[in-house]
Protein backbone atom coordinates (compact mmCIF):
# COMPACT_ATOMS: atom_id res chain seq x y z
CA UNK A 1 0.00 0.00 0.00
CA UNK A 2 1.40 3.15 -0.90
CA UNK A 3 2.21 5.98 1.84
CA UNK A 4 -0.88 8.29 0.74
CA UNK A 5 -3.24 5.74 0.65
CA UNK A 6 -2.09 5.08 4.74
CA UNK A 7 -2.03 9.07 5.54
CA UNK A 8 -5.58 9.42 3.81
CA UNK A 9 -6.92 6.68 5.80
CA UNK A 10 -5.26 8.31 8.99
CA UNK A 11 -6.78 11.51 8.21
CA UNK A 12 -10.09 10.05 8.03
CA UNK A 13 -12.37 10.19 11.22
CA UNK A 14 -10.43 8.30 13.79
CA UNK A 15 -13.14 5.22 14.74
CA UNK A 16 -12.72 4.50 10.87
CA UNK A 17 -8.74 3.57 11.47
CA UNK A 18 -8.21 2.66 15.23
CA UNK A 19 -9.00 -0.75 15.08
CA UNK A 20 -6.37 -1.64 12.42
CA UNK A 21 -3.82 0.37 14.38
CA UNK A 22 -1.27 -2.50 14.11
CA UNK A 23 -1.78 -3.54 10.47
CA UNK A 24 -1.09 0.48 10.06
CA UNK A 25 1.62 0.18 11.62
CA UNK A 26 3.29 -2.62 9.92
CA UNK A 27 2.32 -1.49 6.58
CA UNK A 28 4.20 2.07 7.20
CA UNK A 29 7.21 0.11 8.45
CA UNK A 30 7.54 -2.16 4.90
CA UNK A 31 6.93 1.55 3.02
CA UNK A 32 10.30 2.49 1.11
CA UNK A 33 8.84 6.17 1.36
CA UNK A 34 11.77 8.41 3.06
CA UNK A 35 8.79 10.02 4.72
CA UNK A 36 7.69 6.78 6.56
CA UNK A 37 8.75 8.74 10.18
CA UNK A 38 6.99 11.36 10.10
CA UNK A 39 3.49 8.91 9.72
CA UNK A 40 5.11 6.78 12.50
CA UNK A 41 5.83 9.69 14.39
CA UNK A 42 1.48 10.29 14.35
CA UNK A 43 1.29 6.75 14.76
CA UNK A 44 3.31 7.08 18.24
CA UNK A 45 1.71 10.24 19.30
CA UNK A 46 -1.89 8.82 18.44
CA UNK A 47 -1.12 5.75 20.34
CA UNK A 48 -0.75 7.80 23.80
CA UNK A 49 -4.51 8.43 23.51
CA UNK A 50 -7.80 6.57 23.93
CA UNK A 51 -10.41 6.51 20.81
CA UNK A 52 -12.51 9.01 21.90
CA UNK A 53 -10.03 11.47 22.70
CA UNK A 54 -8.75 11.26 19.28
CA UNK A 55 -11.87 11.98 17.76
CA UNK A 56 -12.66 15.13 19.87
CA UNK A 57 -9.39 16.04 18.71
CA UNK A 58 -10.43 15.42 15.13
CA UNK A 59 -13.27 17.06 15.23
CA UNK A 60 -12.01 20.28 17.23
CA UNK A 61 -9.10 19.99 14.08
CA UNK A 62 -11.13 19.45 11.10
CA UNK A 63 -15.06 19.59 11.54
CA UNK A 64 -15.46 22.41 13.73
CA UNK A 65 -12.65 24.34 12.49
CA UNK A 66 -12.39 26.06 8.86
CA UNK A 67 -8.83 27.29 9.62
CA UNK A 68 -7.73 23.85 9.37
CA UNK A 69 -10.66 22.13 7.46
CA UNK A 70 -9.73 19.38 5.18
CA UNK A 71 -11.60 20.89 2.12
CA UNK A 72 -9.06 21.96 0.02
CA UNK A 73 -10.86 24.54 -2.09
CA UNK A 74 -11.69 26.76 1.13
CA UNK A 75 -7.87 27.88 1.40
CA UNK A 76 -8.32 29.19 -1.85
CA UNK A 77 -11.55 30.62 -1.79
CA UNK A 78 -12.05 31.54 1.50
CA UNK A 79 -15.68 32.20 3.13
CA UNK A 80 -17.55 33.13 -0.06
CA UNK A 81 -20.41 35.24 1.35
CA UNK A 82 -19.66 38.49 -0.34
CA UNK A 83 -22.23 38.62 -2.97
CA UNK A 84 -20.12 41.06 -4.98
CA UNK A 85 -17.89 38.31 -6.26
CA UNK A 86 -18.74 34.91 -8.39
CA UNK A 87 -18.08 31.84 -6.23
CA UNK A 88 -15.04 30.01 -6.98
CA UNK A 89 -15.47 27.52 -4.40
CA UNK A 90 -18.42 26.19 -6.67
CA UNK A 91 -16.30 26.37 -9.77
CA UNK A 92 -13.41 24.23 -8.33
CA UNK A 93 -15.33 21.98 -6.90
CA UNK A 94 -17.15 21.08 -10.44
CA UNK A 95 -13.84 21.23 -11.49
CA UNK A 96 -12.37 18.90 -9.29
CA UNK A 97 -15.27 16.89 -9.60
CA UNK A 98 -15.25 16.44 -13.40
CA UNK A 99 -11.15 15.39 -12.70
CA UNK A 100 -10.88 12.90 -9.70
CA UNK A 101 -14.79 11.18 -10.45
CA UNK A 102 -15.33 10.85 -7.06
CA UNK A 103 -18.44 8.53 -6.09
CA UNK A 104 -21.14 8.64 -3.78
CA UNK A 105 -22.01 11.77 -2.45
CA UNK A 106 -18.29 12.58 -1.36
CA UNK A 107 -16.90 16.28 -1.86
CA UNK A 108 -14.29 15.81 -4.12
CA UNK A 109 -12.18 18.61 -2.36
CA UNK A 110 -11.67 16.41 0.56
CA UNK A 111 -8.05 15.71 1.18
CA UNK A 112 -8.57 12.27 2.16
CA UNK A 113 -10.37 11.30 -0.97
CA UNK A 114 -7.76 13.87 -3.23
CA UNK A 115 -5.04 11.49 -1.65
CA UNK A 116 -6.34 8.48 -2.56
CA UNK A 117 -6.89 9.69 -6.05
CA UNK A 118 -3.21 11.00 -6.12
CA UNK A 119 -1.94 7.90 -4.98
CA UNK A 120 -3.24 6.21 -8.19
CA UNK A 121 -3.17 8.73 -10.50
CA UNK A 122 -0.16 11.23 -11.41
CA UNK A 123 -2.73 14.61 -12.52
CA UNK A 124 -0.57 17.44 -12.13
CA UNK A 125 -3.25 19.75 -12.73
CA UNK A 126 -5.16 18.37 -9.38
CA UNK A 127 -1.33 18.03 -7.79
CA UNK A 128 -0.68 21.70 -8.77
CA UNK A 129 -4.40 23.10 -7.48
CA UNK A 130 -3.49 21.04 -4.31
CA UNK A 131 0.20 22.65 -3.77
CA UNK A 132 -1.05 25.92 -2.16
CA UNK A 133 -4.12 24.12 0.13
CA UNK A 134 -1.79 21.96 1.49
CA UNK A 135 0.88 24.01 2.68
CA UNK A 136 -1.15 26.55 4.19
CA UNK A 137 -3.00 23.75 6.03
CA UNK A 138 0.37 22.51 7.20
CA UNK A 139 2.10 25.17 8.34
CA UNK A 140 -1.31 25.82 10.64
CA UNK A 141 -1.27 22.80 11.88
CA UNK A 142 2.10 23.13 13.18
CA UNK A 143 1.62 26.45 14.50
CA UNK A 144 -1.85 24.92 16.39
CA UNK A 145 1.14 22.52 17.28
CA UNK A 146 -1.61 19.59 16.04
CA UNK A 147 -0.88 16.01 16.58
CA UNK A 148 -2.04 15.71 12.62
CA UNK A 149 0.60 17.75 11.41
CA UNK A 150 2.91 15.31 10.83
CA UNK A 151 0.41 13.29 8.45
CA UNK A 152 -0.36 16.05 6.61
CA UNK A 153 3.30 17.19 6.37
CA UNK A 154 4.07 13.32 5.19
CA UNK A 155 1.71 14.04 2.41
CA UNK A 156 2.90 17.29 1.53
CA UNK A 157 6.58 15.78 1.26
CA UNK A 158 4.96 12.77 -0.59
CA UNK A 159 3.38 14.76 -3.22
CA UNK A 160 5.91 17.85 -3.81
CA UNK A 161 9.48 16.50 -2.16
CA UNK A 162 11.74 18.92 -0.73
CA UNK A 163 13.18 18.96 3.01
CA UNK A 164 11.40 19.47 5.91
CA UNK A 165 10.99 23.10 5.32
CA UNK A 166 7.29 23.89 6.70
Amino acid sequence: MKLLQIIADLLEYPATWTNRKEEIWKLVNESDSPNRHLVLEFLKIASNYNELDLEEMYVRTFDNNDYTTLNMTYYITGDEKSRTKPPQRGFLLVWLKERVKPSGNELPDYLPYLLRYLSENDDYHVKDVLKNPMRVLTERLNERKSVFYPLVLAAYLELYGGENVI
